[in-house]
């Protein structure tokens, strides 16, 4: 009931500049039929369970909602230390942990090259 419609383009899915920057830097022209469905049900803060193949995109489908719903609650009320998580991820195995890490590290790394002055960066 109310579910967000599909999305074909990660444009479409309102995403700021570095995220589509980090998109194409890793040649990712257009979302996969598991982010054109999941990533706008993600993004609207709904529940889903998505079935899909290995390398479909399944990754980028949890990882990426939950770096933008942080990096939201971080421009609307910066985190103190000892505060949080804003979110947290599991993963059945130490591969699929440092894959989850990967994508989500090379997210926030475009982000932080586009939001912090150059002294700031971590």
């Amino acid at each position: 009931k109310d579910c967000p419609p599909p999305l074909k383009s990660f444009r479409d899915m309102k995403f700021p500049t570095p995220i589509l920057d980090a998109l194409k830097e890793r040649n990712i022209k257009r979302p996969t039929p598991i982010q054109m469905q999941g990533l706008p049900v993600a993004l609207a803060g709904r529940d889903m369970v998505g079935i899909a193949f290995t390398g479909s995109g399944k990754t980028m489908t949890f990882s990426l909602p939950l770096v933008m719903i942080s990096l939201e609650e971080e421009v609307r009320m910066p985190l103190m230390g000892g505060e949080g998580p804003v979110g947290i991820i599991l993963s059945p195995s130490r591969e699929l942990a440092r894959q989850t890490f990967d994508v989500v590290s090379a997210f926030c790394a475009k982000l932080n090259s586009y939001i912090l002055p150059e002294h700031e960066k971590r």
